[in-house]
């Protein structure tokens, strides 16, 4: 009876749907493939503080981490986002946690102007709108534009060029 039990146990875990077998899909990363396997680093525009963002593959190019430190603040300030598929939406779309307690959420748009990455989160005051815009300068370099809802429109909080560290 024992045997019997095993054989059925072992038929039961290799029997699985067809639609488990199936791989996830990908999402297209081709805008952003040129990021990872390299740090980059950009000043603030105060010409304090830095943001160095270093990008790599995750369980077998399934998802694309960014940790990224800024420094020259009063304190270090650190995050972390993992870009991947949504299975829910079927979009490219990112988790970011911060090293203040922050998590927010969002999608990746490929547009003409750049590759765009809009986020809400809500705090005490209400939903604040973020948008960052990626555009590429360059084999080496990117340009950030982060700009935050106002009304209608939108204002810019920063820009930032980012260069590839050596």
């Amino acid at each position: 009876m024992r045997a019997f039990a095993l054989i059925l146990l072992a038929g039961l875990l290799h029997t699985r749907p067809l639609e488990a077998q199936q791989p996830e899909p990908r999402p297209d990363y081709t805008p952003l493939e040129f990021l990872v396997g390299s740090c980059w680093i950009g000043t603030f525009p105060d010409g304090k503080k830095t943001d160095e963002h270093c990008f790599e593959w995750v369980f077998d190019r399934k998802f694309i981490r960014d940790r990224h430190v800024v420094r020259g603040g009063p304190t270090l300030y650190e995050g972390e986002t993992i870009y991947g598929l949504d299975p829910a939406t079927k979009q490219l779309s990112f988790w970011y946690w911060t090293s203040q307690g922050l998590v927010t959420t969002g999608h990746v748009e490929y547009t003409p102007e750049g590759i765009v990455f809009p986020e809400r989160y809500t705090t005490s005051k209400g939903e604040v709108e973020l948008k960052a815009v990626w555009s590429r300068s360059g084999a080496d370099g990117y340009r950030i534009w982060q700009g935050q809802r106002e009304g209608a429109g939108w204002k810019t909080l920063w820009t930032m060029e980012m260069k590839r560290k050596q």
